[in-house]
C-alpha cells in the first residue's frame, strides 16, 4: 500500500511540475520538480514520502513524448482537438498514456494508469474535465484490449 501511495504522491508532483514545464521553457525538468516540490500547493499529506526516482522517469519521459503522447491521445478526441482541451486535463492524459504505453504492464498496470489518471481529475480538475479524460481513457483502453485480442 505504501508504495502505490509513494506513486500517487510522485504522480501529483509531476502533474505540477509537467504544468509548469508546458508555461514556460525558462526551467529545466529538475528545476520543474524542484519548484512543485517546494511550493508545498499539496492536497494532502503523505509527500514526504513520495517516490522520487519515478517522479523524475514520470516528468522527463513525458517530456521526452509528448509529440508521441499527443499523436496516441488524438485519435480517442472525439469533436476535440489538443488545443481545445484544458492543460491541466492534457497533462493528466499525456501523464496516463506515457505510464500505459511506456511502463510495463508489471510496472504499471493500464488499469492501474487508469484510475490514478482519474484520481489526479480529482484533485487538479472538476466533474466535467473528470468525465472527459475518463471517456478518453476508456476509448484508449478499449482500443488496446481490441489490438491484444486480435495479436493473439
Amino acid at each position: 500500500m505504501k508504495g502505490i501511495k509513494r506513486r500517487q504522491a510522485a504522480r501529483r508532483v509531476a502533474v505540477q511540475a509537467l504544468y509548469l514545464l508546458n508555461e514556460t521553457d525558462q526551467v529545466t525538468v529538475d528545476q520543474a520538480i524542484e519548484f512543485a516540490l517546494e511550493s508545498g500547493n499539496f492536497p494532502e499529506e503523505g509527500y514526504g514520502q513520495l517516490e522520487e526516482p519515478y517522479l523524475h522517469e514520470l516528468v522527463q519521459g513525458v517530456q521526452n513524448h509528448t509529440e508521441d503522447l499527443d499523436s496516441k491521445i488524438t485519435p480517442y478526441l472525439i469533436n476535440w482537438t489538443l488545443d481545445r482541451i484544458a492543460k491541466i486535463d492534457l497533462i493528466i492524459l499525456r501523464l496516463a498514456f506515457y505510464e500505459i504505453f511506456y511502463q510495463s504492464d508489471e510496472k504499471v498496470p493500464p488499469a492501474v494508469a487508469v484510475n490514478e489518471a482519474i484520481e489526479l481529475t480529482k484533485v487538479f480538475s472538476d466533474d466535467r474535465s473528470r468525465q472527459f479524460v475518463s471517456g478518453v481513457l476508456a476509448q484508449a483502453m478499449d482500443a488496446l484490449k481490441d489490438e491484444k485480442n486480435n495479436d493473439e
